[in-house]
């Protein structure tokens, strides 16, 4: 009977020594080793992670904080050019139901009143397009909105001498007033939403044919859309435009 033969495996990097026997003496630093790695590698992705997290919250409270701040220097504006707006719809209201009065405004009237309104909304005009990256869409539909109304009281100047003229600055100031309002409380929502979890409802006119300015986007391009290519400025800036196209093609 022929006896079992035993064979013996050296490693292949030591003699005499089995890859078993290495593999066992190496095999609890070597988890050790992978255990300090793997937490080293966690604990670096955290630490990114917790970055990551903090300059988000950074940007979020320097956007809030802007928001903040951008809203008290405009709503002072707003509230500046509305009492403007709100003296001239009250002055054309009692020339026009004052039963003493002429219902007309005279060229002297007109020149000073038109001053008066295009002054104090294009200021506005001015702040909000410098801060238009905040809120591009909404701040070009009120921006929009109120160079219409200026455009609109500029070309009273060929009425003055009938009641459109008186007629026509009433509601020209009366859309001016909605139109600050409507942007307050946009502002409003915008700087302390987050903070009060609340949210101020947009103007509900009686009459659903005036436009309302609100921070809704499908809204918004509505109004640019009409602001840009049906009101009277849209319309005299598609022509203005197309004039200097043509005359600087040629």
């Amino acid at each position: 009977m022929v006896a079992s033969e035993v064979v013996e495996k050296s490693c292949c990097f030591i003699s005499d020594i089995s890859c078993y026997e290495v593999a066992k003496d190496f095999a609890g630093p070597a988890l050790a080793a992978l255990a300090v790695i793997v937490s080293i590698i966690i604990a670096f992705k955290q630490l990114s992670k917790q970055h990551s997290n903090t300059i988000k919250a950074q940007k979020e409270d320097a956007k809030r904080n802007t928001g903040i701040e951008l809203f008290k220097k405009v709503s002072l504006l707003i509230e500046q050019s509305s009492a403007v707006i709100r003296e001239v719809n009250s002055y054309c209201n009692v020339k026009k139901f004052n039963p003493n009065a002429v219902e007309l405004l005279d060229l002297k009237e007109y020149l000073e009143l038109s001053q008066r309104v295009n002054q104090a909304l294009l200021l506005l005009v001015s702040k909000i397009e410098s801060h238009e990256i905040v809120h591009p869409k909404l701040f070009k539909t009120f921006r929009y909105s109120l160079q219409s109304i200026v455009h609109d009281v500029m070309k009273l100047r060929d009425d003055t001498t009938s009641t459109t003229c008186l007629n026509k600055m009433m509601d020209y100031t009366s859309d001016a007033s909605c139109y600050l309002g409507d942007f307050q409380v946009c502002l409003q929502n915008l700087a302390y939403g987050d903070i009060f979890k609340s949210k101020i409802e947009a103007r509900v006119p009686i009459d659903k044919s005036l436009k309302v300015i609100e921070d809704d986007p499908e809204k918004l391009d509505v109004l640019l859309n009409y602001f840009e290519n049906e009101s009277d400025w849209g319309v005299s800036n598609a022509k203005y435009e197309k004039e200097a196209l043509e005359r600087f093609s040629s």
